[in-house]
């Protein structure tokens, strides 16, 4: 049944002269969307422990096997493999699982075709029960929420925050550790809250007891929970095993370049953030020479085991890393013969590129050209063979939720990028020409000239984090008799991890842009650096990469002034922070048993961006930005935007129709600038500010 939410639609939709502002629109969810949702999270609590289940679940769930139901399936041919595979050699929690490696992404492909071809939804709830049950944990999660993202009939369906589902990759050993005390003490001293033991925990970051490295000073950064789900949710939405299916078509959405275009926004904020701290240009990751930043991530799995941390100047120039250094020149080597070899300059061939350097299955040739994103991966984690498989173990740098608290990422991706920037090379390069807009000019941007950042608390909801006993009937709590299984001694338990992250106060600009006709055209806002770590001003030549698109719209210019005004809450791909577990279960209780409205919308969307991230912190005495501003033509994209998905529930991953235009990523800082006088033009303007760093306690600069 492919109608989830029932046919009321809230709109609260924010105008703003000139242009539509962010709409947040949302529709309540019907009775039998509520039963998904229940089922949903029933699945994602404790999830290593198959014993704990409040509902009740009948004798076919735990005594179903699939491959005993083949009937029940779409493309049962394609379900075979798995099912021998299964047989013969089972992923449980005794193995440490990541998509890197080829036979676990057998796996994770046969476990998410599983999924994707239940024919209805019983035969995917028991499917999703026995994976529950038997399946290695971070495979099911990610095969889980892989489902969850593309089926027809999950379309809406909430996940809890991933830093919720498996805080194990989100939180330090001691902050997991003290959890579990507070548990194993009988929640003493802990008051209760309407029958719930409220514990919040601080929870510190990787640098706390010292610093390895200047790098370190950025933990607050590098390991912020929801940059970091962004990042894994982005590799989820476009998985490099699959071109999709016939309703999501990967390439459709130019993956290749997409992948490129996020990967360059990653580096330069960092770098933004870098300047914030004095710190200079990121390094090029080189694989022959000791590196010189260290990183200790104090990250354990659930089974106790530390993910292996890497001293200051290691060297990854040896023995076990020789084939992987060996794969890494003999397809950059290819690549580059492709790049120097190209004639054409289009879009196409900057996604090709993309595909090629990622080796996903849109690849020209995968066999050729491989996977250099894989083997600079497979460096990184080393050669260290473990196991019957004799696989090396699969540290932070494998999985996606993980990798980017490391420095070392973004060497990494440096020299992935680098790849990018000589294709670019050879390109022509813009001029005036290509970037004016006849007509047109922005006569004024008005804006504060100091923006300011704070650090505030947040708290997420670890309770996962702790074991709990298998569940016995109490009425008495209410959350505990619908489902919720964190549950202590006749109460609800919820333990929440605190820490500081980075914030900004609101800000808004407004363009008075001249145009000497009604037309359409697009409005573009980037942050870029104005100095570097030495107060230098760098030439926009040197500059270009290391500006981040804030904001990107449609507009509707009338003959005369326009008066073009945008909040900062407003920005189209920024969200917010996420409810938290807990308040989800007493949300989706209260609408199951009562009038409440649990409403759904992208607000906290999953392929969002944390909105506190967008802004550098800054400094206490200001860091000076520049703004970039820019009014441009309308380029009408192939698929009109949204069209073939509901844009309230749905991403439109694979539609082809997520983009406001069809202008390249980046535009007009992705080709190399050799002239910078061909930006003076009427049509954008830069705008400096200063970005001040707020006491938490003073409030003051």
């Amino acid at each position: 049944m492919k109608s989830i939410t029932a046919v009321v639609v809230l709109t609260l939709a924010l105008l703003a002269l000139g242009g539509h502002g962010k709409h947040v629109e949302s529709k309540v969810a019907d009775k039998d969307f509520l039963v998904k949702q229940k089922f949903v999270f029933e699945m994602l609590q404790h999830i290593y422990q198959d014993d704990v289940f409040v509902a009740k679940y009948d004798t076919s769930y735990y005594e179903y096997k699939p491959w005993e139901h083949v009937g029940d399936y779409h493309h049962e041919e394609k379900l075979q493999h798995f099912f021998e595979q299964w047989k013969h050699h089972p992923f449980h929690d005794d193995q440490v699982w990541t998509v890197m490696y080829d036979r676990h992404e057998e796996y994770a492909v046969g476990l998410v075709r599983l999924f994707m071809y239940a024919k209805n939804w019983e035969t995917f709830q028991h499917v999703v029960f026995w994976a529950r049950q038997h399946v290695n944990k971070q495979l099911f999660v990610y095969s889980f929420t892989i489902a969850g993202l593309f089926r027809d009939d999950m379309q809406g369906i909430v996940f809890p925050a991933q830093y919720e589902i498996h805080p194990w990759s989100f939180f330090d050993g001691q902050t997991l550790e003290m959890a579990e005390h507070y548990k194993m003490h009988g929640f003493h001293h802990v008051k209760q809250l309407n029958n719930v033991y409220n514990v919040v925990m601080k929870s510190n970051y990787t640098n706390f007891y010292g610093d390895m490295n200047y790098e370190h000073g950025l933990a607050y950064f590098l390991e912020d929970v929801g940059f970091n789900s962004f990042y894994y949710y982005f590799n989820l939405d476009y998985p490099f095993w699959t071109k999709g299916d016939e309703h999501h078509v990967l390439n459709k959405d130019r993956r290749g370049e997409l992948y490129l275009y996020v990967h360059w926004q990653l580096l330069a904020r960092y770098y933004l953030e870098r300047l914030s701290n004095d710190l200079g240009e990121v390094p090029s990751f080189n694989m022959y020479e000791p590196v010189e930043a260290g990183f200790y991530s104090g990250l354990r799995g659930y089974n106790g085991v530390p993910y292996p941390s890497r001293d200051n100047y290691h060297n990854f120039y040896k023995s076990e890393n020789v084939e992987y250094v060996k794969n890494v020149e003999l397809y950059t080597q290819r690549i580059m013969d492709w790049i120097h070899k190209n004639g054409k300059h289009e879009i196409e061939t900057v996604n090709q590129l993309g595909n090629m350097i990622q080796g996903n299955v849109d690849s020209i040739d995968k066999q050729f050209y491989g996977s250099l994103d894989k083997w600079y991966r497979y460096i990184v984690n080393e050669g260290r063979p473990f196991g019957k498989y004799q696989e090396t173990y699969p540290g932070h740098f494998m999985h996606y939720d993980t990798s980017i608290r490391d420095p070392l990422f973004y060497e990494v991706y440096k020299n992935l990028l680098s790849h990018y920037w000589h294709l670019m090379d050879t390109f022509p390069e813009y001029t005036k020409v290509d970037y004016g807009f006849e007509g047109v000019k922005i006569d004024a941007v008005h804006m504060p000239d100091s923006l300011s950042t704070y650090f505030e608390y947040f708290d997420a909801d670890i309770s996962n984090a702790v074991n709990v006993e298998p569940s016995v009937e109490h009425h008495s709590d209410a959350l505990h008799a619908f489902g919720r299984n964190s549950f202590y001694n006749g109460s609800s338990y919820v333990i929440k991890a605190r820490q500081h992250r980075l914030n900004h106060k609101p800000f808004e600009f407004v363009l008075d842009v001249s145009s000497d006709k009604a037309q359409s055209a697009v409005v573009k806002v980037f942050i870029g650096p104005k100095y570097d770590e030495y107060g230098h001003v760098i030439p926009l030549e040197h500059n270009y990469q290391n500006f981040f698109e804030l904001e990107h719209f449609k507009v509707q210019l009338e003959a005369g002034v326009n008066h073009i005004k945008r909040n900062s809450g407003d920005f189209s791909f920024w969200v917010s922070d996420r409810t938290t577990y807990f308040e989800l279960y007493q949300k989706l209780m209260d609408a199951t048993n009562s009038d409440f409205k649990f409403k759904l919308d992208q607000s906290e969307t999953h392929c969002g961006v944390p909105n506190r991230m967008m802004l550098p912190k800054g400094k206490k005495g200001g860091q000076v930005y520049q703004f970039f501003y820019m009014v441009y033509p309308y380029h009408e994209p192939t698929v009109q935007q949204y069209s073939g998905y509901d844009p309230i529930v749905s991403c439109g991953i694979g539609h082809g129709s997520r983009y406001v235009d069809a202008l390249p990523f980046g535009f007009p800082f992705n080709r190399p600038v050799h002239h910078d006088y061909y930006f003076d033009v009427e049509n954008f303007k830069f705008f400096d500010v200063k970005i001040f760093h707020r006491d938490e306690h003073t409030n003051v600069a």
